[in-house]
This record gives C-alpha cells, structure tokens and sequence, in this order.
C-alpha cells in the first residue's frame, strides 16, 4: 500500500466503523483545552474528530504528501483556527508544544506488520505530556490454528498443479513460508482450539523489542489444520475492539501463517506454537505435535541465492554497485546549489550504460530527490 496516494487512504478515512469507534473513545477524554496529536495523520480523520469534540488544540503531522489533502478537509471544515497540519516524521519535527492526547492508527495487520510502533513510541516519550493518554493504549497478538482448505489451495497447495503441462511446484516452499493477509477468505475458516492472547503490550510503558513467543494449545474440534490465523486486539478508550475474521471487519485483516503440508489433529491433542520476530525482522513460526515439527520463516518466503545471502551476515563489507554509486553522486550534490537538471544530465554522462535518455536520469533524480531532499 501507497501512503502517499488518496486511494491507499481510502479504506481507512472511510472505514466508518473504526472512526466510530475512535470517536467514542475520543469523546471520553477530549476537553475544552485538550492538546492533540493525530500520529500518521493522513487525511486526518481522527484529529479533525477530535477538533470537533472541542479540543484546544490539533497537530496533524504526516510524512507523505497526503498532508496536502488533509490541508484541504481542515480549511473545508472551517478549523483552520484550531488544526495545524506539520509534514515530516515525528522523529524530525518539534511540536510546538507537548500533547495531552496522542491518537494515532500506528499499528499493522497483526499488530507488528510494517513495524510502525517505534515512531508511536518516540512520540509517546518526546511529545505527550505526563499522564498524557494514547489511543489506543494497549494491543493484545492473539491467534488460533484453523482450517482452510480453501485458501490453502490458492495461495500454497495450487503451485503443485501443473499450468500448461507445466510442473511449478518449485515455487511451492516460498509460498508455505509466506504471511497472507486476508479477511474475506478467513471469516468462515474453522478454529481447531480456542483463540489464545499470546503476548499484550502497554503503549504508556513499552518499548519496542524482539518478540519471542510460546503457547501450547489444546485441539478442541478434530480437523486438518493448515495453519494459524493471527490478528491483535487495541484498547480504545474502555473499549477493547478486535480484528479477528470472526469479528465486525475494519480495515486491518487478520494474518494466516500456513502449515505444508498440513496435519491432523485430533480432539485434546496439545500442540505448541512457536512465534518469533524481530523489529523490522521476519516472522518466524514453529508447530510442534506428536505428529508433526514444522517451522516456517517469512526469511525463506523469497529465494536467495548465495551472493544475496552473503549480504545478510552481519559482518558482510558491503560495496556500491552502479544504482548505489548513482544515488551516492545524486545525494552529493543535494547542496542547494545545483538544478535537477543539471544532476540528471551529469548522471547520465557518468553512467550512459544505466540511464539511457535525458527523461530516464531525470526520473531517477526526481525520485531521490522527493525522498530525501
């Protein structure tokens, strides 16, 4: 997903049931001279929320250039008195002032996906006031394991099917340690064992660390299981609301980490989950039976052949190739001093085996410089 583009936006602004539920835990705390901070802010629905409700005061501050058309719903609401709108990332931009209430939708399809805590985090520590509160508070990973054959089938057993007399099957292992994000296809899906809350987190007081996760679960229904869906619960306000496929869909979707093959279980069997990951890491999942052990990493979900692996020790001395060279000679001349133009055109006389035409280098230019400059 694009967050720069409206339509990337579109299934958030207009999720009526999250703002609804947003609002009603707004509601709950905002005051005649509350200080607000809507974090990732978008077109900034909750903080203009929370400027209807009476509140003092609203930053909007958003990375992407969305903000443009948060600038426009605020002017066309008539709060530009009350609303500011700061484009960058919280980490860079000093508020005029500390925050009574941080809100913010800074949290992935099972909670840890896109790894956008830590920028909640470093507002919560920079910006909000002592005793200040965040919305949501809390978040809980809760998962089960499921049986679904049919999505299995899609997206993992189907590559064992020949296309055109074609044998694929090769590609088959990478889809099994693969995350799907679904919600449509799990919100029929059969739970074998009763959902479990594998870890809970407090916003107010955690940080954001490696995830290490064990949980046995007792089979309650007899059935093939193709692998386990996660999802998290937030607490809004008093309100914890959820995001698994059995619940009222919102825009996040639950996740299906699969199982190949898959195995049967049978009724008061235990069997152990394993789930671990690392900030900006891949998800790691192990079940252990007395059937079966698999374990499946999102790290083996892309194939990599042995240069590329190099790259991922630690240790690795890394040297630019042509693209990293480029981008080096770009960001030099990032000074101020020197037309696109110009860059673009010195680009390609360094590199004509890379950039082919005039539009090409300049295209090249114009990206790095609408991220860095």
């Amino acid at each position: 997903m694009s967050y720069a583009s409206v339509s990337g936006h579109r299934s958030m602004a207009l999720d009526a049931t999250r703002n609804q539920l947003y609002r009603e835990a707004l509601q709950q705390v905002v005051r005649p001279d509350s200080v607000v901070l809507d974090l990732g802010a978008g077109t900034g629905i909750h903080g203009l929320i929370a400027a209807r409700l009476g509140a003092k005061r609203v930053y909007l501050v958003e990375p992407e250039d969305i903000l443009a058309v948060a600038e426009e719903i605020v002017a066309a609401n008539g709060l530009q008195e009350r609303v500011r709108c700061l484009r960058g990332r919280i980490e860079d931009i000093q508020l005029p002032e500390p925050v009574d209430i941080i809100v913010s939708a800074a949290t992935g399809n099972f909670l840890l996906t896109e790894d956008l805590l830590p920028t909640l985090f470093h507002a919560r520590d920079t910006a909000l006031k002592p005793g200040g509160l965040l919305i949501p508070g809390a978040a809980t990973m809760e998962a089960t394991p499921v049986s679904a054959a049919a999505l299995h089938a899609k997206e993992i057993a189907g590559w064992s099917t020949p296309a055109e007399g074609i044998d694929l099957s090769a590609a088959r292992p990478y889809a099994a340690n693969s995350v799907f994000y679904r919600w449509e296809e799990l919100g029929d899906v059969a739970y074998l064992a009763e959902p479990r809350i594998l870890q809970t987190f407090d916003f107010s007081r955690d940080n954001y660390a490696n995830v290490h996760i064990e949980s046995v679960y007792e089979i309650t229904q007899s059935g093939i299981c193709h692998g386990w869906v996660g999802w998290f619960s937030m607490k809004l306000g008093d309100r914890w609301v959820s995001t698994s496929p059995r619940d009222e869909p919102l825009h996040w979707s639950p996740a299906f980490l699969p199982l190949d093959p898959p195995v049967a279980f049978e009724q008061g069997e235990r069997v152990s989950f394993t789930l671990d990951r690392a900030p900006f890491g891949d998800w790691t999942w192990r079940i252990r039976s007395a059937t079966t052990d698999q374990r499946h990493s999102t790290l083996l979900s892309a194939p990599m052949d042995a240069a590329t692996l190099k790259k991922a020790v630690v240790d690795y001395a890394p040297s630019l190739n042509v693209d990293g060279l480029a981008l080096a000679q770009v960001l030099a001349q990032c000074d101020g001093s020197v037309s696109a133009g110009t860059i673009a055109a010195s680009l390609r006389d360094r590199y004509p085996e890379r950039y082919h035409s005039a539009a090409e280098a300049l295209a090249f230019v114009q990206r790095i410089i609408k991220r860095y400059a």
